[in-house]
């Protein structure tokens, strides 16, 4: 007897012309908000609840953030995939949900997502860090 696994449920969020560049946009997905962040052709997805203290991830302030680097050194870097609570300042990367610098141990909640001919689809079970993260993590 054989068993395959479902497919995970995939739900459509929009097109990808509706969501602004660096910007975060909150969408309903059953019954949950989850905040929608584009760059460039690539689609992020998060839960509405930033880890630290349940501040609204959809009015985020889509930022970079400062590298480790050498001393009298400044490398700023990840424009774009770094979201700021607008509660407490807690950054986080989009990509893996991981906090900036390893301040807090929590996790963003982060959701898969796939852009399809030019429509954007999220997976609602949470995800270790995005697809479009891989793609865009290279080695320094």
């Amino acid at each position: 007897m054989s068993s395959s696994a479902a497919e995970p449920l995939q739900h459509f969020l929009g097109n990808i012309d509706d969501f602004p560049q660096r910007k975060v946009v909150p969408v309903e997905v059953e019954g949950r908000r989850i905040g929608v962040l584009r760059r460039d052709d690539a689609v992020y997805a998060f839960a509405d609840h930033c880890p630290h203290h349940g501040g609204p991830m959809c009015y985020a302030q889509v930022v970079g953030t400062m590298l480790p680097s050498a001393p009298n050194e400044f490398r700023f870097d990840l424009d774009g995939l770094i979201i700021k609570c607008p509660w407490h300042a807690y950054e986080f990367d989009v990509r893996t949900g991981e906090a900036v610098g390893g301040i807090i141990r929590s996790r963003l909640m982060v959701y898969a997502t796939t852009v399809t001919n030019g429509k954007v689809f999220v997976q609602l079970k949470r995800a270790q860090r995005s697809p479009a993260a891989d793609a865009e993590i290279s080695p320094s």
